[in-house]
């Protein structure tokens, strides 16, 4: 069994044919988000493992949930990657100082590369984060 969601043709007069592919795919995805939240709802007020029956009020709750909580951001490959590196970098960059060898010229530049490279994975994993 198929439900499916219409909408007039007046209300999307001005869009565009791409607009509405779009506008289409984003309900989609609210609508399976919204009922993931439902369903999880439902699983964490259903104890005793019996069917599962999601009502109005845990629909309402997810609608809620959905509208005014902040949705967790999705760890991404690169995101993990610059955290870790922001981490393990600073400790690295406390590693290689040392006043006596810093008097090479060699050592001196592979330091502030170091410390170059730092300041900029902290700053772009920073600014992810936002």
């Amino acid at each position: 069994m198929s439900n499916e969601v219409t909408l007039s043709d007046e209300s999307l007069a001005g869009f565009s044919q791409p607009a509405k592919d779009r506008l289409r795919a984003a309900t989609v995805d609210y609508l399976d988000e919204l009922i993931s939240e439902s369903y999880r709802l439902e699983a964490s007020m259903n104890s005793d493992n019996g069917p599962t029956e999601i009502t109005q009020g845990m629909v309402n709750d997810a609608v809620v949930f959905k509208k005014r909580l902040p949705t967790k951001k999705k760890w991404k490959f690169w995101r993990v990657v610059t955290r870790v590196a922001g981490s393990l970098l600073p400790l690295l960059v406390g590693f290689f100082f040392n006043s006596d060898k810093l008097t090479d010229g060699n050592n001196l530049v592979l330091f502030a590369l170091l410390l170059v490279v730092t300041a900029v994975v902290i700053t772009v994993s920073v600014l992810m984060d936002v």
